[in-house]
């Protein structure tokens, strides 16, 4: 997705805040946006971090409520928005939450339950990410939104200072894939606002520990479902049990993420790695074992993807 800009610099007050509310209502999503600045003015810039949307917004002061009406108009998938404040001054509410946001400071918003928040003249960087997609990491995304993290201490700093390094025209010139960055910023983000009393890791439903142990192994050829019972701390019927439940068996998850992981590592153009030694990174040992495979699911065989 190439970066793309939209700006009032032409306009200035009530018809540069009717152009803004068309500008969001298209390229983001449905809001209740009002102003008294007299030269209201506003600059939205947007490109992708692998499944993020980077959304940078520069704005005069602005109250913006996003309502019932407003949600069911929406027939997008459920998301929710990363918000990183870089200046200005932001009060927010939502699912019970009430607070102030300053330079540095993040919160993390639902766009399927409402919420409204003052900003005065302000500059901030948002990241949609898909709730499906953060469910791989927590079994309630939503329980996340509403509270302010601090982006002065602990894991809200670690957070706030990446989300800082962000730029929509970036995407790039990063070494690392964007899909990686993004899934750094997502653990951040858990670290830094994981809901009161959820569980450590070793105490999460089995189904959630082996989704996490799946991704952290499936790089290894040795690793089998008798290395995830023992793993788990289960028996491997306990775990062919546990699979039938979801509908899959542990082979398949298994090999649909080391596809999965192969189809990214070919798709990027910074990964100039041969065909095979993609496979072994990616836990294939026979190359055309892998070829047969990756065609199988994906219809097209590695190379022509990557041509």
């Amino acid at each position: 997705m190439q970066p793309a800009i939209w700006s009032t610099d032409d306009l200035r007050g009530a018809p540069a805040l009717r152009r803004w509310r068309e500008v969001i209502d298209r390229s983001l999503f449905r809001l209740d946006i009002s102003s008294a600045a007299d030269g209201f003015h506003a600059r939205l810039e947007q490109g992708a971090l692998g499944p993020a949307l980077m959304s940078k917004l520069i704005a005069g002061p602005q109250s913006v409520k996003r309502t019932p009406r407003d949600i069911a108009g929406t027939r997008d998938r459920p998301k929710l928005d990363i918000i990183a404040v870089r200046a200005g001054r932001f009060l927010y509410r939502q699912n019970g939450h009430e607070d102030v946001l300053h330079p540095g400071d993040c919160v993390l918003l639902d766009r399927s339950a409402p919420y409204r928040f003052e900003a005065t003249e302000s500059c901030s960087m948002t990241l949609a990410l898909d709730h499906d997609w953060l469910a791989r990491w927590t079994s309630e995304p939503a329980a996340l939104a509403g509270r302010r993290i601090d982006g002065a201490s602990g894991w809200g700093l670690a957070l706030s200072t990446m989300l800082a390094t962000l730029e929509v025209d970036m995407a790039d010139r990063l070494v690392l894939p964007g899909s990686l960055v993004a899934e750094q910023i997502a653990g951040l983000l858990l670290l830094a606002c994981a809901p009161e009393g959820e569980p450590p890791r070793a105490r999460r439903p089995l189904e959630v520990r082996l989704r996490d142990l799946i991704a952290d192994q499936a790089h290894d050829p040795a690793f089998d479902v008798t290395r995830a019972a023992a793993l788990l701390g289960i028996s491997r019927r306990s775990l062919h049990l546990l699979c039938a439940r979801s509908g899959e068996s542990f082979g398949r998850r298994l090999m649909a993420q080391r596809l999965e992981r192969a189809r990214g590592m070919l798709a990027d153009p910074r990964v100039r790695l041969p065909v095979g030694e993609i496979a072994w990174r990616c836990g294939f040992l026979d190359q055309g074992h892998f070829a047969k495979r990756f065609r199988a699911r994906f219809g097209v065989a590695p190379s022509a993807l990557r041509a």
